[in-house]
């Protein structure tokens, strides 16, 4: 059974936010969630980005130089500054600092000055001069700092961890309801927290707070700041604090305590370390040192302190253990089931480890871009939508669209100066990739934006004039006078050179384009993109190699496909009989013969989700005759000879189309290299903007994090 976290607005955290911004507070309210801010992402605050998320944080954005615009761990969009992420994301509640102590200080105070009211400061050895500022700023914007030198914070019921506390703290439950009460734990060392929570937790003790104070000499929040607030939180039935020698945080909580007994109304217990601890002595930390011949920062100083204040203290975790229970009349969870708990989390194998994409998710007989099915998209949409759907994520509006049309358009208009160093009887893979390498509007234009989107568009109409040269249709391009002509007429133009074109055959051969952009990371030609990318590589480059992989082998099959096709009508024709008597006669012979027969099987799909709407797109603009019935009963036929299952798949479906339109049978290839230029684009700058440099691609340990399927609107 699944257990549901406590909501986010009945937490100690959300107490903590409504206490400095109760304006944000009544936004978490009506979100139901605290956002989360990560600032810093090497390799500490990369891996642990994960770690949170896996706990249940909602780790919104990052923000690190140089690395604005790009994603970490596929989903968490990074910035360049505190400012501009709180811009796109104005609900952060929480913030992690996770820079070197170098540049610690300014990363911090610009996260202060951004509003984030909760700020959790793990950077180590900051210089006091450096921490006096920080400290500063917070005190000026009421600014609640965990920190310096912290293990971060955790909140069991609502499933919130910002840090690098492991997952061993346990919450209240009621039945199968986790509740928020419990103690409250702070603490200035990190593994004393560890091993103190597990101990509570191992007697049945909820916790629904645990937080690491910092172990820093001058840190941001004391137990003085903290104790009094945490008192006050109705669901906090205790309040733990793990104290060390060193420093006067202890007795300052304690003098507070006899002060002012109206601002601690809930009992408290203190376990304090060092009570063998040498003076003059570092003991860990920089605030863990007792100083020569003075009468506080000793063990002594502050038992003694503390138990006048009425705290309980003690050196020992049992000891702990029994002073809390001994306080407590009540048990929050089944021992017996934490263990359970516990031994289950030992005993599991590590995480295998994989890596994302957010562009295809491929299974059988089924291909999602986005969350979309791409039989759906073919149905509804253009190759221009459809490309800044795999780049963006999303459809484009009609003024982006627009503007698309217009960078394509244009980039097709644009003249290629280096054209006749590429011979035109080249294989067109070849022929594409060579044209990319030497075109250097293409790559100025690259160098020139940042818009992923607005790349692809370009590239898409470069691909459109090298083609329509290959295709000897440039003169097409180049007198297609209209102003506003779209690209859809233009392709039009380049691949197939015909004048005055009936609009359903435009848009059928524009579907055909759109059925072909992507089969997610695992062909070929992704996986060479994808190689290239990983090593920094051009963008020319790495799609030129992308589209070098479209072989025979791979992508290649629909210009001999719309071949065979042709021949077969023609037999049955000159012959009169049958499309399927000289379909069989002619599948027969190639197979004799030791030939493949091509535009069959698929290595996922055994009904290619492509297929049956490119037929019925067919079927309505009237473009379906002889080579499209052939291609609906293929495999019936091939299986009465063979007895072998071979779906005809989209280079059959394709190479049938292009031979009923009365087209060139190397257009069925064109089709496929132009359209899958918008996809390997898409995975070109995904893998530069979410994953690390030169990383060992294993592409079996890939998965799709993208969208869940949705319906086009």
């Amino acid at each position: 059974m699944t257990i549901e976290k406590l909501p986010a607005e009945q937490g100690l955290l959300y107490y903590f936010i409504k206490q400095v911004r109760p304006e944000l507070a009544e936004k978490i309210t009506e979100t139901k969630t605290i956002e989360t801010m990560i600032v810093g992402l090497g390799r500490q605050g990369t891996r642990h980005a994960q770690l949170m998320m896996e706990y249940g944080t909602n780790v919104t954005c990052g923000v690190a130089k140089g690395k604005g615009g790009t994603l970490v761990h596929e989903r968490i969009p990074v910035y360049e500054s505190a400012q501009d992420a709180m811009e796109k994301h104005p609900n952060i509640a929480v913030a992690s600092i996770w820079r070197h102590y170098s540049t610690a200080k300014d990363a911090t105070i610009e996260v202060i000055r951004a509003g984030i009211p909760i700020v959790v400061l793990i950077s180590e050895f900051i210089p006091l001069k450096d921490v006096r500022d920080i400290l500063v700023e917070a005190r000026k914007h009421k600014t609640i700092l965990f920190g310096g030198n912290t293990p971060g914070i955790i909140f069991p019921p609502e499933g919130i961890k910002v840090g690098m506390l492991p997952d061993i703290f346990q919450a209240e439950l009621v039945g199968d309801i986790i509740g928020p009460k419990g103690v409250t734990i702070l603490s200035r060392s990190g593994a004393i927290l560890y091993h103190l929570s597990d101990a509570l937790a191992s007697a049945g003790i909820a916790q629904n707070g645990v937080l690491g104070v910092g172990g820093d000499g001058a840190i941001g929040s004391r137990f003085v700041d903290l104790v009094s607030r945490i008192m006050f939180y109705e669901n906090t039935d205790l309040v733990v604090i793990a104290g060390e020698i060193g420093g006067m945080q202890e007795e300052l909580l304690a003098q507070d305590m006899l002060a002012h007994p109206e601002k601690y109304p809930k009992p408290l217990v203190a376990l304090i370390s060092g009570a063998n601890a040498p003076e003059g002595k570092t003991m860990g930390h920089a605030g863990a040192v007792i100083s020569p011949g003075q009468k506080f920062g000793t063990y002594e100083s502050k038992r003694e302190v503390l138990e006048q204040a009425g705290v309980t203290v003690v050196n020992h975790q049992h000891d702990l253990i029994e002073a809390v229970k001994t306080k407590l009349d009540r048990s929050y969870f089944d021992v017996e089931r934490y263990y359970n708990k516990m031994q289950k989390k030992w005993d599991e194998k590590p995480p295998e480890k994989i890596w994302g994409t957010l562009i295809t998710n491929v299974m059988p007989n089924n291909l999602i871009i986005r969350g979309y099915p791409l039989q759906d998209i073919i149905a509804n949409k253009g190759l221009l939508e459809t490309s800044y759907l795999l780049q963006v994520g999303e459809f484009p509006d009609e003024s982006t669209l627009v503007e698309l049309e217009k960078i394509a358009v244009d980039a097709a208009r644009q003249p290629f100066v280096n054209h006749n160093a590429v011979p035109t009887s080249l294989d067109i893979s070849k022929m594409l990739g060579t044209c990319l390498l030497l075109d250097t509007r293409l790559s100025n234009y690259v160098n020139l934006t940042s818009d992923v989107a607005e790349v692809a568009a370009f590239s898409l109409g470069r691909m459109l004039r090298y083609l329509a040269i290959l295709l000897g249709n440039i003169d097409m391009i180049e007198n297609a006078g209209e102003e506003d002509i779209s690209f859809s007429k233009m392709i039009y133009f380049g691949l197939v050179g015909e004048e005055q074109p009936d609009p359903l055959k435009v848009k059928l051969l524009e579907s055909m384009l759109t059925a072909c952009v992507d089969h997610g990371i695992t062909p070929p030609s992704a996986q060479a993109t994808l190689v290239l990318a990983s090593t920094r590589a051009s963008f020319e480059v790495a799609m030129s190699a992308g589209l070098q992989a479209i072989t025979d082998v791979h992508g290649g099959a629909g210009q001999r496909a719309a071949g065979f096709f042709l021949s077969i009508a023609k037999k049955a024709r000159e012959e009169n009989i049958k499309l399927d008597e000289a379909t069989f006669e002619l599948i027969r012979d190639t197979i004799k013969a030791g030939k493949r027969v091509e535009g069959l099987g698929h290595r996922i799909h055994t009904q290619d989700p492509r297929r049956d709407v490119l037929w019925q797109l067919a079927e309505e603009a009237g473009y379906a005759k002889e080579c499209v019935a052939i291609s609906k009963i293929v495999s019936d036929v091939f299986y009465r000879i063979r007895g072998m299952n071979l779906p005809i798949n989209v280079d059959g479906v394709i190479a049938a189309i292009v031979a009923d339109m009365k087209l060139d049978p190397k257009l069925a290839k064109a089709i496929f290299v132009f359209g899958r230029t918008a996809g390997l684009a898409a995975h070109y700058y995904e893998e530069i903007s979410t994953q690390p440099q030169m990383r060992r691609l294993a592409f079996d340990k890939a998965v799709y994090k993208g969208s869940s399927i949705r319906e086009i609107k």
